[in-house]
């Protein structure tokens, strides 16, 4: 009886699972849309979104973790592993399908949250290079130059500091 409620407790979880990768999927979809839009504004708040999911869906996997434990236990010899699939094929016949199921679209979420956050960090990168080449185009244009002061002399080249601005007021 306390198998049966394992297990029943396991598909709730992994229908939680579910439910929390596919907000993850359009959270990241949206996060995308916002950075190729340049709102930012918007992709703050979905990143903002997106760590919530993220600490939602801890809580989910620290409690199957826990439930798929006490299966383990409970099933000692006959699935040694303690791995989901093992344990789903010592439930009973009609829990069986639901939640190999329910693992396989949640094993399908993963696949596609890790495609979106690939794409994700590839644009970020791209976005944080052009960004890096700017600051550098700033560093190569104010190395020491001969500069003027507002008396119209001159600093000569060695003793010129490093700055974005002419001293002339």
């Amino acid at each position: 009886m306390e198998k049966e409620m394992l297990f029943n407790e396991l598909a709730g979880l992994l229908t939680q699972e579910n439910e929390i990768h596919q907000h993850l999927i359009d959270t990241a979809q949206d996060m995308n849309n916002c950075a190729r839009g340049n709102d930012m504004d918007g992709l703050k708040r979905k990143s903002a979104l997106f760590d919530d999911h993220v600490c939602g869906l801890e809580k989910a996997q620290e409690r199957r973790a826990d439930i798929c434990g006490r299966l383990q236990s409970m099933l000692s010899g006959a699935a040694p592993s303690g791995r989901m699939a093992s344990l789903i094929e010592q439930s009973e016949p009609q829990q069986r399908g639901k939640l190999k199921e329910l693992r396989a679209a949640l094993m399908e979420r993963v696949q596609k949250l890790k495609a979106l956050n690939t794409s994700n960090i590839v644009m970020f990168r791209e976005a944080l290079s052009g960004i890096s080449a700017s600051i550098n185009m700033f560093k190569v244009s104010t190395t020491p130059k001969t500069a003027y002061r507002h008396k119209g002399d001159f600093k000569p080249n060695s003793s010129c500091a490093l700055s974005l601005f002419n001293e002339v007021a």
